[in-house]
């Protein structure tokens, strides 16, 4: 039949063909390998979970897209055409797609697509540019999962009956109304303990009870305004976020561009070419896995993200080298975190930074938690130790490992065996090498001309970095301007939950300042601590573990937790460092305790959640113990 809509003119429309000799040659070997398929009424062209062989361009009739439940994703006519990013990439088929009606296709198989990128720069510029525009929907997805770990919303999501939201909030309404009559001027010299305290009670309960992290703070501030204005606390409440959001600009421009900084990286496939290059160079179990830590430290940006990259990348290829999925899990789950918070250009380097400085230390104090951050030190050097072979196996990691070493299955019971590969458009591991060093050489001549002396302007190294993405980026055709500025305001909506709660715990930090929290605080733990300052900083890390496992989210605990830090430190003569460091390292090995991060961290590693905790679970006991015990022994010879 001869072709009304899939014509050469649209085949060279489609591929962005010129008329050159080249061009002409490329569109008559396009041309020549076009199959003619015809499907009946109903019939599947393609199912989900099928191999990709090829792609398609749809001539005569119309086809349904149909997702998991068979409900219909999208409709094609004729002049669209499906599977390119699957017969590409060769990831599995994601998708439904159900001929309706009599429908006609031209079929071009996978091996000579391949042939056409090898062969075709531009072209191979294409795939990947139409690659972002079909992962939209799916970033979009994992915004809405990391905004809930970061306190945005409950961890799993779940609905509330009317009843249980009746009784929450009618309960929080009629606490405001009580505590609105019945409570007295902070200002007082002589405030009852129980009165500077209902705040923290306030916020730990309805963390622990309801895991919304974000609420609670919100909740919290307005109880503080209640009792500082009490019938103007509205007043009182605007007052608090609006110096907040003054008082942290720097800081929210920064968290914005570390966003869109980030999201350009996960989009430009860059990190992905470290996992060609690792199939390619490496022969070894240890050394797949060492690939993968190397990877987490160079893009030590945003953990999450880092999980998500890195699982994608690395754990296909630690299969084929036969490592226990429990172990790549193990690896590949806990060794971002560790990373992040003792990195000060990651986002909760930052967010650290931030939360020092509005609590009346200086952000540069972050600096000087890093070397007292233990928990983050030990956690790295076990992974490592794990890696190499040199760690003890216990429990479920060692059934694993003789399970695997018997023939047995990689996963345990319950995982999904499959792995989301829909994330693998491969670019250059130089378009994200470059821009890291970008980063670090402008933040460090940036601070250095300005203070006069060596010092880092993290701001304006990530401003010149963006720009130099532009040009990186556009310039070689992994995307097109529109594309960048796109994932530009996608990186922008997904700093949107830690740009909310960093604005909220600034305003709860100062409204207990404000009420006199603090000054009673330290005058309590002056008189039962006494000559036995030492024990502080292991006080502080094991309080304040527990109160992260409980609330299922460190940032919340941080807004807690470091502002009393530094009041402490500045009372007890101690180190700054060595305290705050305290509360960061309880911030991680809190998060590893509590059981909310394995039902995201789970899936991106292609492991049943309950067994990565309980494979996990005894390292993670060990590191808080021996956390514990350094704490206590530091502490001890800092402050002979």
């Amino acid at each position: 039949m001869k072709p009304e809509h899939i014509t050469r003119d649209y085949i060279r429309s489609f591929f962005k063909l010129g008329k050159s000799e080249r061009d002409i040659k490329i569109l008559d070997f396009i041309m020549s390998h076009l199959k003619l398929k015809e499907f009946s009424h109903n019939r599947y062209i393609c199912r989900a979970g099928e191999n990709s062989s090829a792609m398609y361009f749809l001539e005569a009739g119309a086809i349904n897209v149909r997702g998991k439940n068979n409900e219909i994703l999208n409709e094609l006519y004729p002049g669209g055409y499906f599977g390119e990013y699957a017969a590409i990439t060769g990831a599995k088929r994601s998708a439904d797609v159900q001929a309706r009606g009599e429908v006609v296709v031209y079929q071009l198989n996978r091996d000579i697509l391949l042939a056409l990128t090898r062969g075709s720069s531009k072209i191979y510029s294409l795939f990947l540019q139409k690659a972002y525009d079909q992962s939209t929907d799916r970033y979009q997805k994992l915004l809405r999962v990391l905004n809930a770990r970061r306190g945005m919303s409950a961890a799993h999501g779940r609905k509330s009956s009317f009843f249980s939201m009746f009784l929450n909030y009618y309960l929080v309404v009629l606490i405001y109304c009580v505590l609105m009559l019945v409570s007295i001027s902070p200002i007082a010299e002589e405030m009852h303990p129980l009165w500077l305290c209902s705040p923290i009670i306030f916020l730990i309960t309805y963390i622990i009870l309801t895991k919304r992290a974000l609420e609670a703070i919100v909740l919290s501030v307005l109880y503080i305004s209640i009792m500082l204005a009490k019938i103007n606390f509205i007043a009182s409440f605007y007052n608090h976020i609006i110096s907040a959001v003054v008082e942290t600009s720097d800081i929210i421009l920064l968290v914005v561009m570390m966003g869109s900084l980030t999201r350009l990286f996960s989009a430009s496939g860059s990190i992905n070419a470290l996992k060609y290059t690792a199939e390619q160079k490496i022969k070894s179990s240890t050394g797949t896995l060492f690939a993968a830590f190397c990877s987490m430290v160079l893009i030590a940006i945003d953990e999450y993200l880092s999980v998500l990259i890195n699982g994608a990348c690395f754990t296909p290829l630690s299969d084929r080298k036969r490592i226990p999925r429990e172990k790549s899990a193990m690896v590949m789950g806990m060794t971002p975190g560790a990373l992040c918070i003792i990195s000060p250009i990651s986002l909760t380097g930052i967010y650290l930074a931030g939360m020092i400085a509005m609590s009346g230390g200086k952000s540069e104090l972050f600096f000087s938690t890093i070397p007292f951050n233990f928990a983050a030190h030990l956690t790295i050097l076990l992974m490592l130790l794990l890696i190499f072979e040199k760690a003890p196996l216990f429990s479920n990691l060692k059934k694993a490992v003789i399970r695997v070493k018997k023939g047995g299955e990689l996963w345990p019971d319950g995982t999904d065996a499959g792995g989301d590969t829909e994330n693998e458009n491969r670019g250059r591991i130089a378009n994200l090498v470059l821009p890291i060093l970008v980063f670090a050489a402008a933040s460090i001549i940036a601070g250095t001309l300005q203070a006069g002396s060596f010092s880092v302007n993290v701001l304006y190294g990530m401003f010149i970095t963006l720009i130099f993405i532009f040009f990186l980026y556009c310039f070689q055709q992994y995307m097109t301007p529109e594309q960048y500025f796109k994932n530009i305001v996608f990186g922008i909506e997904g700093m949107l939950a830690p740009i909310v709660m960093f604005v909220v715990s600034k305003c709860f930090a100062a409204g207990v300042e404000e009420i006199g929290f603090s000054a009673w605080l330290n005058e309590v733990v002056q008189g039962i601590i006494g000559g036995q300052a030492w024990m502080l900083p292991a006080i502080i890390f094991g309080i304040c573990t527990l109160m992260g496992a409980l609330f299922d989210n460190p940032w919340a605990m941080y807004a807690i937790g470091i502002p009393i830090a530094i009041k402490l430190a500045l009372t007890m003569d101690g180190n700054p460092g060595l305290y705050i460091g305290a509360v960061c390292a309880a911030g991680l090995t809190g998060n590893e305790l509590a059981l909310g991060d394995i039902f995201f961290i789970g899936p991106m590693l292609g492991i049943n959640p309950i067994a990565y905790y309980r494979t996990k679970l005894p390292y993670v006991i060990l590191i808080n113990f021996l956390t514990f015990i350094v704490y206590a022994t530091v502490g001890y010879y800092v402050t002979r």
